[in-house]
């Protein structure tokens, strides 16, 4: 009786169904008019006692509506109410696949370096400016499309970025001479550069808070599927004398064949981007909340194949932006200068302490992991020369690259084949593997811990044990003890990049987030190119210098890691 008296006066009094700006359906004042009635009905019939249980019942209904009136359903519940499923195992496919063909492209150099030593007349210093050019690429490149990304959307400048990576990397095959190989392999790095900020902010922006942790540290384990990929490529291309041959004319040789194939992957990634939809919640910042809408009704038909009508989100919380930014269509000029502004952005009295924390602890694990990492098929491949010159004998790393092996070019080879008997031995592409496979342990403990001991444990730990490593690779005095290390400094450094990862995507906000990765790998490029000249300028006269250089520079990030705060299982901001 009392239920049917309240439902019909309010009902008589127009306030049961009025519609509010959210598309939730209620109002403050007619909640009143209700409380009041139903007061004076308490009173009236007698149930004084359970008037308050009542009231309190009717005052957290008007709070959640008048809450979800004024900002609809967040975005971490959104994202979660779209499933966990075929949608998101596809984009891990495919984002992991363009996060592997960069690492194709930037190991490539690695392999080729000793097989292309005498068509592209390599001293150890143009080695070195060749392993270094693509990270200057990387470096201008990664600014520019990061921060379009943040300004013209993700997908559209994923797909530019690996398109640009393919096309530069394809031509830079047919190079007859090292300074238009060197320029192509540049542009090359403007791709790669561009696609490695915007493909994990379009990746991470469709996980929910619970599983991003894990669902990063997936996204960059397929680093190791792209070393294990390129040595692969390396090892069934290279040793064979396939293609052209002929000095005296032009030239497409087995190194050659293996740089065209490398480029592969990233034009297969970019036609499957295609297919995918725009980053929801930069589409959210954008203020485009209908499309938001579309992409996630997407999203839970394919997680669940339910009808997309059947999605129970109706309207997002949205936040406020220009006019100009939801009419978008903006011309170049003012997309660059909006570039410019989000950067400096990075250094506003909230952000400027995290970002200077990021730039340094960027810069210091890309010196010493590409330093080591770009040149151990090279310091490998001198080990191999150095014991088959002096079979029972053992010396340290440094040892061997400081030594003269002319003797062993003039008994296996002759001035005119020299470049044909200069491939590595099988021995090096299988150290090559071994060291990318022995990252696969480290990739799954960061998969299945990342969410429970969080991002800056594994960060510390991660850059102290590689540090000290590095250390002990100077120590060593044969093969084998240098693949263990070598083995043991990949895997700790695996865990490092992981959890940086995830620190660089979940510490700045949406509107910056692809800025933000940009311009702190723009650091991280410049450490990998003093990594590679210094290496290149000093591994061969002072060894012990860049080796010790490195151990340095990664103990000293370990420790500010320890300054960061702590993102692990937190909504993105």
């Amino acid at each position: 009786m009392k239920e049917r008296l309240l439902d019909s006066s309010t009902k008589a009094r127009g306030y049961g169904s009025s519609v509010g700006t959210c598309g939730v359906q209620d109002t403050g004042e007619g909640m009143e008019h209700a409380r009041e009635l139903q007061q004076g009905q308490f009173r009236n019939f007698g149930f004084d006692e359970r008037r308050e249980s009542c009231e309190a019942g009717i005052e957290k209904k008007m709070d959640k509506d008048r809450k979800e009136s004024a900002c609809g359903t967040d975005y971490e519940t959104a994202i979660s109410l779209t499933g966990y499923g075929v949608f998101h195992y596809w984009l891990m496919f495919v984002c992991g696949w363009a996060n592997a063909s960069d690492a194709v492209e930037i190991l490539c150099i690695s392999f080729l370096l000793p097989s292309a030593e005498c068509d592209l007349e390599l001293t150890p210093a143009r080695k070195g400016w060749l392993s270094a050019i693509l990270f200057v690429g990387m470096m201008i490149g990664g600014y520019i499309w990061g921060s379009l990304g943040d300004t013209l959307g993700r997908r559209i400048v994923l797909i530019n970025a690996m398109l640009v990576n393919a096309a530069a990397g394809f031509f830079s095959s047919f190079s007859q001479g090292y300074y238009i190989f060197l320029v192509l392999r540049f542009l090359s790095g403007v791709g790669v550069g561009g696609s490695i900020p915007v493909v994990w902010s379009y990746y991470a922006e469709f996980q929910p808070s619970a599983k991003r942790g894990a669902a990063l540290s997936v996204l960059a384990s397929f680093w190791m599927v792209g070393n294990v990929t390129v040595a692969g490529l390396a090892w069934a291309i290279i040793p064979h004398e396939i293609g052209w041959t002929d000095p005296a004319s032009f030239q497409y040789n087995s190194w050659r064949i293996f740089v065209a194939i490398s480029a592969l992957p990233s034009f297969l990634v970019a036609i499957a981007l295609v297919f995918m939809p725009e980053s929801p919640r930069f589409l959210l910042c954008q203020g485009r909340e209908e499309e938001t809408l579309s992409v996630l009704r997407r999203i839970y038909y394919t997680n669940t194949g339910k009808d997309r009508a059947s999605y129970p989100v109706t309207s997002l919380q949205v936040e406020r932006v220009s006019p100009h930014i939801v009419v978008q269509k903006q011309d170049w000029r003012s997309s660059i200068k909006e570039c410019v502004n989000k950067a400096g952005q990075l250094f506003s009295p909230a952000l400027y302490r995290v970002t200077l924390i990021m730039l340094v602890i960027n810069f210091a694990i890309q010196f010493g992991y590409y330093g080591l990492w770009l040149w151990f098929p090279e310091l490998f491949n001198k080990l191999e020369q150095y014991h088959t010159l002096h079979p029972n004998h053992t010396a340290s790393v440094c040892e061997v690259v400081s030594v003269d092996l002319s003797a062993v070019k003039e008994l296996n080879s002759t001035a005119t084949n020299f470049c044909t008997n200069s491939i590595p031995d099988n021995q090096v592409f299988i150290n090559s593997f071994i060291i990318s496979a022995s990252a696969a342990p480290s990739n799954l403990w960061t998969i299945l811990h990342m969410d429970k001991l969080g991002r800056r444990f594994f960060l510390c730990f991660s850059m102290l044990l590689s540090g000290c490593s590095a250390f002990f690779i100077y120590l060593v005095n044969s093969s084998t003890m240098n693949l263990i290390l070598s083995c043991i400094f990949g895997a700790v450094s695996t865990m490092g990049f992981n959890s940086l990862d995830c620190l660089g995507i979940e510490l700045f906000p949406t509107s910056l987030r692809s800025t933000a990765m940009a311009l702190t790998l723009v650091a991280a490029r410049l450490g990998a190119i003093l990594g590679n000249l210094v290496f290149g300028y000093l591994v061969e006269s002072h060894c012990a210098v860049p080796i010790l250089t490195v151990a340095g520079l990664l103990i000293g990030g370990g420790f500010m890691g320890l300054l960061l705060p702590n993102t692990t299982q937190k909504p993105l901001l």
